[in-house]
Protein backbone atom coordinates (compact mmCIF):
# COMPACT_ATOMS: atom_id res chain seq x y z
CA UNK A 1 0.00 0.00 0.00
CA UNK A 2 2.98 2.18 0.64
CA UNK A 3 3.93 1.50 -2.61
CA UNK A 4 0.79 2.61 -4.29
CA UNK A 5 0.51 5.82 -1.91
CA UNK A 6 4.09 6.91 -3.04
CA UNK A 7 3.48 5.82 -6.98
CA UNK A 8 0.14 7.76 -7.11
CA UNK A 9 1.37 10.88 -4.84
CA UNK A 10 4.33 10.93 -7.78
CA UNK A 11 1.39 11.33 -10.79
CA UNK A 12 0.49 14.14 -8.39
CA UNK A 13 3.18 15.65 -8.40
CA UNK A 14 4.34 15.68 -11.99
CA UNK A 15 0.87 16.81 -13.29
CA UNK A 16 1.07 19.68 -11.30
CA UNK A 17 4.61 20.38 -12.11
CA UNK A 18 3.09 20.63 -15.85
CA UNK A 19 0.32 22.72 -15.31
CA UNK A 20 2.32 25.26 -13.60
CA UNK A 21 4.77 25.69 -16.35
CA UNK A 22 2.07 25.76 -18.98
CA UNK A 23 0.30 28.30 -17.05
CA UNK A 24 3.18 30.52 -16.89
CA UNK A 25 3.26 34.33 -15.84
CA UNK A 26 2.44 37.52 -17.91
CA UNK A 27 4.30 40.44 -17.12
CA UNK A 28 5.00 43.63 -18.76
CA UNK A 29 6.36 47.16 -17.80
CA UNK A 30 4.26 50.80 -18.23
CA UNK A 31 6.64 52.75 -19.21
CA UNK A 32 4.65 55.85 -20.86
CA UNK A 33 6.86 56.36 -24.04
CA UNK A 34 3.78 55.38 -26.31
CA UNK A 35 0.99 56.69 -24.88
CA UNK A 36 -2.18 57.04 -26.81
CA UNK A 37 -4.39 59.98 -25.00
CA UNK A 38 -8.03 59.59 -25.38
CA UNK A 39 -9.99 62.31 -26.77
CA UNK A 40 -10.58 63.56 -22.97
CA UNK A 41 -6.87 64.16 -22.85
CA UNK A 42 -6.69 66.84 -25.69
CA UNK A 43 -4.38 69.16 -24.16
CA UNK A 44 -1.42 66.31 -23.78
CA UNK A 45 1.47 65.85 -22.65
CA UNK A 46 -0.61 68.33 -19.85
CA UNK A 47 -3.03 66.07 -17.88
CA UNK A 48 -6.33 67.91 -16.57
CA UNK A 49 -8.50 66.55 -14.01
CA UNK A 50 -10.66 63.96 -15.83
CA UNK A 51 -8.74 63.28 -18.48
CA UNK A 52 -7.48 60.14 -19.71
CA UNK A 53 -4.76 58.10 -21.95
CA UNK A 54 -3.88 54.77 -22.77
CA UNK A 55 -0.87 52.30 -22.44
CA UNK A 56 -0.31 48.58 -23.56
CA UNK A 57 -1.14 46.03 -20.70
CA UNK A 58 -0.74 42.41 -20.44
CA UNK A 59 -1.22 39.95 -23.09
CA UNK A 60 -2.16 42.43 -25.96
CA UNK A 61 -4.36 44.03 -23.29
CA UNK A 62 -4.97 48.56 -22.75
CA UNK A 63 -4.21 50.02 -19.38
CA UNK A 64 -6.27 53.25 -18.86
CA UNK A 65 -5.02 56.04 -16.67
CA UNK A 66 -6.86 58.57 -14.97
CA UNK A 67 -5.37 61.51 -13.60
CA UNK A 68 -7.29 63.68 -11.18
CA UNK A 69 -7.67 65.97 -8.67
CA UNK A 70 -8.67 64.50 -4.94
CA UNK A 71 -9.56 68.52 -4.12
CA UNK A 72 -12.88 69.30 -2.40
CA UNK A 73 -13.50 71.97 -4.15
CA UNK A 74 -11.83 69.83 -7.98
CA UNK A 75 -13.38 70.87 -11.30
CA UNK A 76 -13.04 69.36 -14.28
CA UNK A 77 -10.03 71.02 -16.47
CA UNK A 78 -7.74 71.69 -13.15
CA UNK A 79 -4.26 71.05 -13.85
CA UNK A 80 -2.82 68.27 -11.91
CA UNK A 81 -0.23 66.22 -13.92
CA UNK A 82 1.79 65.73 -17.84
CA UNK A 83 3.63 63.27 -19.35
CA UNK A 84 7.24 64.65 -18.69
CA UNK A 85 9.89 64.28 -21.63
CA UNK A 86 12.93 63.61 -19.30
CA UNK A 87 15.37 64.54 -21.96
CA UNK A 88 14.18 68.26 -22.21
CA UNK A 89 15.25 69.90 -19.48
CA UNK A 90 12.60 72.94 -20.76
CA UNK A 91 9.70 70.70 -20.16
CA UNK A 92 9.39 70.97 -16.27
CA UNK A 93 8.78 74.70 -16.75
CA UNK A 94 8.67 75.59 -12.99
CA UNK A 95 9.51 72.95 -11.21
CA UNK A 96 12.25 70.74 -10.13
CA UNK A 97 12.17 67.34 -12.15
CA UNK A 98 14.53 64.55 -11.97
CA UNK A 99 17.91 64.30 -14.03
CA UNK A 100 18.41 60.49 -14.00
CA UNK A 101 15.93 59.89 -16.23
CA UNK A 102 15.99 60.63 -20.10
CA UNK A 103 12.37 58.86 -21.38
CA UNK A 104 8.92 59.85 -20.76
CA UNK A 105 7.66 59.91 -17.55
CA UNK A 106 4.01 60.19 -15.88
CA UNK A 107 4.47 63.26 -13.36
CA UNK A 108 1.56 64.09 -11.27
CA UNK A 109 1.84 67.86 -10.12
CA UNK A 110 -0.37 69.70 -7.47
CA UNK A 111 -1.44 66.81 -4.81
CA UNK A 112 -2.56 65.23 -8.50
CA UNK A 113 -3.19 61.43 -8.10
CA UNK A 114 -4.00 59.15 -11.06
CA UNK A 115 -5.67 55.76 -11.05
CA UNK A 116 -5.04 52.73 -13.57
CA UNK A 117 -6.20 49.58 -14.11
CA UNK A 118 -7.07 47.26 -16.93
CA UNK A 119 -9.78 48.32 -19.95
CA UNK A 120 -11.54 45.00 -19.74
CA UNK A 121 -11.30 44.70 -15.48
CA UNK A 122 -8.44 42.14 -16.08
CA UNK A 123 -6.72 41.70 -12.39
CA UNK A 124 -2.58 42.68 -11.81
CA UNK A 125 -0.68 43.15 -9.28
CA UNK A 126 2.29 45.57 -9.00
CA UNK A 127 5.42 44.20 -8.62
CA UNK A 128 7.75 47.27 -8.90
CA UNK A 129 8.26 50.76 -10.15
CA UNK A 130 10.58 53.95 -10.19
CA UNK A 131 9.38 57.35 -8.67
CA UNK A 132 10.75 60.55 -7.62
CA UNK A 133 9.96 63.81 -5.81
CA UNK A 134 8.98 66.72 -7.63
CA UNK A 135 10.08 70.25 -6.22
CA UNK A 136 8.48 73.01 -6.35
CA UNK A 137 11.20 75.67 -5.07
CA UNK A 138 10.97 74.93 -1.56
CA UNK A 139 13.85 73.93 0.53
CA UNK A 140 13.13 70.10 0.75
CA UNK A 141 13.99 67.51 3.69
CA UNK A 142 16.17 64.18 2.81
CA UNK A 143 13.00 62.78 2.99
CA UNK A 144 10.26 65.64 1.00
CA UNK A 145 7.49 63.18 0.88
CA UNK A 146 6.03 59.68 -0.03
CA UNK A 147 4.03 57.42 -2.63
CA UNK A 148 1.30 55.68 -2.07
CA UNK A 149 -0.47 53.15 -4.03
CA UNK A 150 -3.96 51.79 -3.05
CA UNK A 151 -4.93 48.72 -4.89
CA UNK A 152 -8.77 47.61 -4.71
CA UNK A 153 -10.08 44.43 -5.20
CA UNK A 154 -14.09 43.55 -4.49
CA UNK A 155 -14.39 47.10 -3.17
CA UNK A 156 -11.53 46.28 -0.63
CA UNK A 157 -8.76 48.36 -0.23
CA UNK A 158 -4.69 47.58 0.45
CA UNK A 159 -1.79 50.24 0.56
CA UNK A 160 1.69 50.55 0.37
CA UNK A 161 3.88 53.77 1.11
CA UNK A 162 7.13 54.34 -0.13
CA UNK A 163 9.42 57.20 0.87
CA UNK A 164 11.27 59.49 -1.82
CA UNK A 165 14.61 60.90 -1.05
CA UNK A 166 15.78 64.82 -1.52
CA UNK A 167 18.59 66.61 -3.02
CA UNK A 168 21.70 64.42 -3.49
CA UNK A 169 25.46 65.87 -3.69
CA UNK A 170 24.80 67.73 -6.80
CA UNK A 171 21.69 69.29 -5.83
CA UNK A 172 19.67 67.16 -8.14
CA UNK A 173 16.29 64.80 -7.56
CA UNK A 174 16.71 61.74 -9.04
CA UNK A 175 13.86 58.70 -9.68
CA UNK A 176 14.82 55.71 -7.34
CA UNK A 177 13.36 51.92 -7.87
CA UNK A 178 11.16 50.23 -5.68
CA UNK A 179 10.14 46.82 -5.37
CA UNK A 180 6.65 46.58 -3.99
CA UNK A 181 6.73 43.29 -1.32
CA UNK A 182 3.80 41.95 -0.36
CA UNK A 183 2.05 44.43 -2.00
CA UNK A 184 3.26 43.40 -5.11
CA UNK A 185 1.97 39.70 -4.07
CA UNK A 186 -1.56 40.88 -4.18
CA UNK A 187 -3.71 41.37 -7.62
CA UNK A 188 -6.11 44.18 -7.65
CA UNK A 189 -8.94 45.59 -10.10
CA UNK A 190 -7.72 48.98 -10.55
CA UNK A 191 -4.61 51.13 -8.32
CA UNK A 192 -4.55 54.66 -7.09
CA UNK A 193 -0.84 56.37 -7.03
CA UNK A 194 -0.78 59.40 -4.95
CA UNK A 195 1.66 61.64 -3.00
CA UNK A 196 2.75 63.10 0.26
CA UNK A 197 4.22 66.00 1.08
CA UNK A 198 6.35 67.00 4.07
CA UNK A 199 7.04 70.11 5.25
CA UNK A 200 10.21 72.34 4.67
CA UNK A 201 13.09 71.77 7.06
CA UNK A 202 12.29 72.77 10.61
CA UNK A 203 8.47 72.52 9.58
CA UNK A 204 7.93 69.24 11.73
CA UNK A 205 6.86 65.65 10.59
CA UNK A 206 3.53 65.57 9.54
CA UNK A 207 3.33 64.48 5.30
CA UNK A 208 -0.20 65.25 4.18
CA UNK A 209 -1.56 64.67 1.05
CA UNK A 210 -4.75 66.24 -0.97
CA UNK A 211 -4.28 69.78 1.09
CA UNK A 212 -0.68 71.57 -0.02
CA UNK A 213 -0.66 71.80 -3.45
CA UNK A 214 2.95 70.26 -3.05
CA UNK A 215 2.65 66.61 -3.22
CA UNK A 216 4.57 66.14 -6.78
CA UNK A 217 6.08 63.31 -7.69
CA UNK A 218 7.28 61.54 -11.10
CA UNK A 219 6.63 57.76 -11.77
CA UNK A 220 7.99 55.21 -14.37
CA UNK A 221 8.50 51.91 -15.41
CA UNK A 222 5.66 50.26 -13.63
CA UNK A 223 5.83 46.20 -13.50
CA UNK A 224 2.21 45.00 -13.74
CA UNK A 225 2.18 41.18 -13.30
CA UNK A 226 -0.97 38.32 -13.30
CA UNK A 227 -0.26 34.81 -12.73
CA UNK A 228 -2.56 32.84 -13.60
CA UNK A 229 -4.90 30.33 -11.54
CA UNK A 230 -3.96 26.66 -12.59
CA UNK A 231 -5.58 26.11 -16.00
CA UNK A 232 -7.62 22.97 -14.56
CA UNK A 233 -7.72 22.00 -10.27
CA UNK A 234 -11.10 19.69 -11.31
CA UNK A 235 -9.28 17.70 -13.95
CA UNK A 236 -5.86 17.34 -11.80
CA UNK A 237 -7.88 16.63 -8.89
CA UNK A 238 -9.32 13.85 -11.04
CA UNK A 239 -6.07 12.96 -12.85
CA UNK A 240 -4.38 12.37 -9.66
CA UNK A 241 -7.29 10.30 -8.51
CA UNK A 242 -7.32 8.30 -11.60
CA UNK A 243 -3.66 7.33 -10.95
CA UNK A 244 -3.66 6.20 -7.29
CA UNK A 245 -6.66 3.99 -8.65
CA UNK A 246 -5.00 2.22 -11.55
CA UNK A 247 -1.56 1.57 -9.00
CA UNK A 248 -4.13 0.44 -6.51
CA UNK A 249 -5.43 -1.86 -9.51
CA UNK A 250 -2.13 -3.04 -10.40
CA UNK A 251 -0.73 -3.58 -6.87
CA UNK A 252 -4.08 -6.00 -6.20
Amino acid sequence: MKKVLTMAALAISALTLSAGVQAGVLRTTVDFNTVDPSPFAPFAPLLLNGDEFYQNGLAGRTMFFDPFSNSATAQIGDFVGALMDGSDPSACMSVTCPTNNASQYLAMLNDGAVVFGSTDGFRFSVKSFSASWIGNGDPLQSTPGFVRLQGMRNGVSTTATFALTGLNAANELGFANFSTGAFGNLEFDYVYAYGFACPAPGGGTSCTSFNTDRAQFGIDNITIEHVPEPASLALLSVAGLAAFRASRRRAV
